[in-house]
């Protein structure tokens, strides 16, 4: 039991580096990101415990945009 307690925990912390990444490489192409969407230890703890509602969040609107942007460029 403990051994999948920490393989869960430990996707969480790989989920919360890949949003840290994607949040960053976001900016650097000058995408806007609300204020309140910066990460505190505090949110990191609370996402690394709850990484699947996170994670389907994090599809859902990855993948609205994606879509967005490739229906304007055959338009």
């Amino acid at each position: 039991m403990l051994k999948i307690i920490g393989w869960y925990l430990f996707i969480g912390v790989i989920f919360n580096f890949l949003v840290d990444m994607s949040t960053d490489y976001a900016k650097s192409k000058g995408v806007k990101i609300p204020d309140q969407t910066d990460w505190n230890w505090s949110m990191r703890i609370v996402s690394a415990i709850i990484w699947p509602i996170g994670m389907i969040s994090f599809l859902n609107g990855f993948i609205k945009e994606y879509t967005k942007k490739h229906n304007n460029k055959n338009n």
